[in-house]
């Protein structure tokens, strides 16, 4: 016999005596069930034995009042002295068996006000002069006050009769659900034999049509697996030739930058010595070629140098430490100096956070932030508003500015490098600053985006984590 036979044998004759076990386990929960609902049956007689010698008792208190005033016998003092006792003890006796019973423990409460006012009457009348004393029975309070504690108690005792009968209803449904338990599982387990022996017989040819699928599932499975391996080993060397490659790019640029600065300082150079020194010889049409010519070195030059430093974000950046983001901004408008002062610009910040980074990138970060915002500004004044909270374990910094804005759908757009949403000759530049920014922020940990209106200003929004160890604030 296999093994998966001798599995489902086992699961069969285990699943048998699982439904036996939780037969026996329900069959005992119940006739539990059915001791407790008997227990409550027998409190609730107890209850209304007791609300009955309560009203038994105040009724002695009455009769002993009554009798005591029409014949001035001292004898009958006796049922009126023991029965103000056995009220009080029997309504104590009700209080703890329907302690469990908000509507009865209000009932009870008025209970106990109706019986101190009949005994307050009753002993009103017994010190009473004998005339006194029957001008007060027949005054009829004592029998309006009596009426009101029997309804009290039959109201008591009708709310206690329908518990009762609810109480036998559940034991009935308890007897009932102790049968049809007892049947279910019984048919249960029968089905269950019987169905192993049914499998015990056809499992064999089963186990055979089952080898035979895994047998070709598993030449499938190799098969996969040798193809998932070369697609891995392909990956790996992917990976390789594309982190070979990027350090071969961010080389090759760096290189680039840096070996052409010479060529084109040199163009620039004997290009503005030509128009100084031969200026009377051209005509106003050369003199603006050559004029051309320079710009177009300077800004190849400008080119440059934002390549250069885009490619040195990764392969120049130095170790990142815990650094203070206010000297950053410092160090960055003491680099804005000029501009600041021809514009007339208002910067203010709050009082920025430390974190881990690297402060030169971090000045480069808010130079070109704040460059841009003065860059496209309005004729207005601008004011740029520079603001750092703790968010989710992450610093986040915005800069705000009154400039003219752009449209949100640009809002990605604008980090991608060499994009420009304006034309060169409207606001110079190479496209490479908000690229720069979005580098600088990745290699910090960070993300950087921004949210516009046309003509109404921009916010630029990045973040920076928080230093491991710092408390929450």
């Amino acid at each position: 016999m296999t093994a998966t036979v001798i599995q489902k044998t086992i699961y069969g004759l285990v699943a048998t005596g699982a439904i036996l076990v939780l037969a026996i386990c329900a069959m005992g929960f119940l006739s539990f069930r059915t001791s407790e609902a008997s227990r409550w049956t027998a409190h609730t007689h107890q209850v209304v034995e007791e609300l009955l010698n309560a009203l038994s008792a105040l009724q002695d208190v009455e009769t002993g009042g009554r009798g005591y005033v029409a014949t001035g016998d001292k004898k009958f003092l006796e049922p009126y002295n023991w029965g103000k006792v056995n009220v009080v003890k029997h309504l104590d006796e009700v209080a703890a068996l329907t302690s469990d019973n908000l509507v009865e423990q209000k009932n009870l409460s008025d209970a106990r006000q109706l019986a101190n006012q009949k005994m307050q009457f009753e002993k009103d009348v017994t010190e009473a002069t004998p005339e006194q004393g029957r001008a007060l029975v027949a005054g009829g309070n004592g029998k309006i006050i009596m009426d009101a504690y029997r309804a009290k108690i039959a109201l008591m005792m009708n709310l206690e009769t329908k518990l009762l009968a609810d109480r036998n209803k559940d034991l009935e449904h308890l007897q009932t659900a102790l049968l049809v338990v007892t049947t279910v599982s019984g048919l249960t387990a029968i089905w269950l034999l019987a169905w192993v022996f049914r499998i015990t017989r056809s499992a064999l040819e089963d186990e055979k049509r089952r080898v035979s699928e895994l047998n070709s599932l598993n030449l499938g499975l190799q098969n996969e697996i040798e193809q998932r391996k070369k697609t891995e080993k392909e990956l790996k060397d992917t990976t390789l030739k594309l982190t070979s490659s990027n350090t071969d790019l961010q080389q090759f640029a760096y290189v680039a930058s840096h070996d052409l600065q010479e060529p084109l300082r040199a163009v620039a150079g004997f290009l503005t010595l030509i128009a100084s020194k031969e200026k009377e010889k051209f005509d106003e049409e050369t003199v603006g070629w050559i004029n051309h010519a320079v710009e177009g070195a300077q800004r190849m030059r400008t080119l440059i140098n934002d390549l250069l430093a885009y490619a040195r974000v990764e392969s120049r950046g130095k170790a990142l430490v815990p650094t203070d983001f206010n000297k950053a901004l410092e160090q960055a408008k003491k680099d804005l100096t000029v501009i600041l002062d021809e514009t007339q610009a208002q910067i203010s910040s709050s009082n920025l956070p430390t974190a881990m980074g690297e402060e030169g990138q971090l000045a480069q970060l808010f130079q070109n932030l704040i460059g841009n915002a003065l860059k496209f500004r309005t004729n207005e004044k601008p004011v740029v508003d520079i603001e750092s909270i703790r968010k989710n374990g992450e610093w986040l910094f915005s800069i705000k500015d009154n400039g003219i804005g752009f449209d949100q759908e640009h809002a990605e757009r604008i980090f991608v490098i060499f994009q420009r949403l304006q034309g060169r000759d409207e606001y110079k530049g190479t496209g490479i600053g908000l690229a720069l920014c979005k580098k600088i922020i990745e290699r910090h940990g960070g993300q950087i985006w921004a949210e516009s209106t046309k003509g109404k200003g921009s916010t630029f929004f990045f973040t920076i984590p928080v230093m491991q160890g710092e408390k929450n604030g």
